[in-house]
């Protein structure tokens, strides 16, 4: 049987889907996480030759496209066409996970793709065909809108609040309820004592907070849906896109929260003829759109 296929490299798990070239599914598939980093090379190895198994096992997979992050690691890179090689899968290619997620949402059409989950990122196609990013440049410097940032600035707004040159905040007491940061050392603890994660995980506590109208939250939320708008609009600039979708990816927009409302608000306000919309299809999906056009 000839097919293509479309893989979404989480870092949860792997989502496989295979279809007919005309695009007509015939079979999907669940692996392990994707992540190299945290899984190891080894493993990462077992992985794709897991995954090549089960192509090789359904017929001639004609092409095949994978979407992951990490993607600029020469490492991941040079194991991936090593396995590929192996398994005898002559065409494929690797792309970036923002890439599937874009054609995904959008179902291949020109567009917009914000995603804000623990990090964030922004990425477009105009109608030649040309991609351009902004934003995904990582939680130090950047992330802006996502799941890590809203927690990083709750934290730094507790820490002001605890020294007596910010304003009191409702979150001081959220913190001190859930997690038990109820002092300077255990603050410092919990922020510099695990990965980004962590941080990530106060994101509902803001939500929360602002729900309650607490304006240290609100001013948090607010700071982070301009910053995003931001990147929509560097987006739109380098492709001269003046009006169609924004897909809103990830935890953060996908969900009714605040930041999702305070986003859309404010595109509307600076970029009215770009509109924010659900996703329409997964990144598997996406992955697919793409191995279809490799034929």
């Amino acid at each position: 049987m000839d097919f293509i296929a479309g893989v979404d490299g989480g870092g949860t798990r792997t989502k496989v889907v295979c279809a007919s070239p005309e695009g007509r599914v015939l079979d999907t598939a669940v692996f392990g996480p994707f992540n190299m980093n945290s899984i190891g090379a080894e493993r990462f190895s077992a992985l794709l030759r897991e995954l090549c198994a089960y192509l090789n096992g359904l017929g001639h997979c004609r092409a095949l496209c994978i979407g992951s992050a990490g993607v600029s690691n020469r490492e991941m890179t040079r194991i991936v066409e090593t396995e590929m090689t192996r398994c005898g899968m002559e065409n494929w290619k690797l792309v970036g996970d923002q890439v599937i997620a874009l054609n995904g949402a959008l179902s291949g059409e020109a567009g917009i793709a914000l995603i804000a989950g623990t990090g964030s990122i922004c990425f477009g196609k105009n109608a030649a065909g040309e991609y351009a990013r902004s934003g995904g440049w990582g939680h130090l410097i950047g992330d802006e809108g996502s799941g890590y940032a809203l927690g990083r600035d709750a934290l730094a707004a507790v820490a002001r609040a605890w020294d007596g040159w910010g304003e009191k905040t409702l979150l001081s007491r959220l913190l001190a309820e859930r997690l038990e940061l109820d002092d300077q050392k255990k603050i410092i603890s919990y922020a510099y004592g695990g990965d980004k994660s962590r941080i990530a995980a106060l994101a509902p506590l803001v939500e929360q907070a602002a729900g309650q109208n607490d304006p240290v939250a609100l001013e948090i939320i607010r700071d982070n849906a301009v910053r995003m708008t931001g990147l929509v609009g560097a987006v739109a600039r380098q492709l001269g896109i003046r009006a169609g979708k924004v897909a809103m990816l990830g935890g953060l927009l996908e969900h009714d929260t605040r930041l999702r409302e305070t986003f859309v608000a404010e595109m509307g306000a600076r970029y009215p003829e770009l509109i924010c919309t659900e996703p329409e299809q997964d990144a598997a999906a996406g992955a697919l759109m793409l191995a279809k056009e490799m034929l």
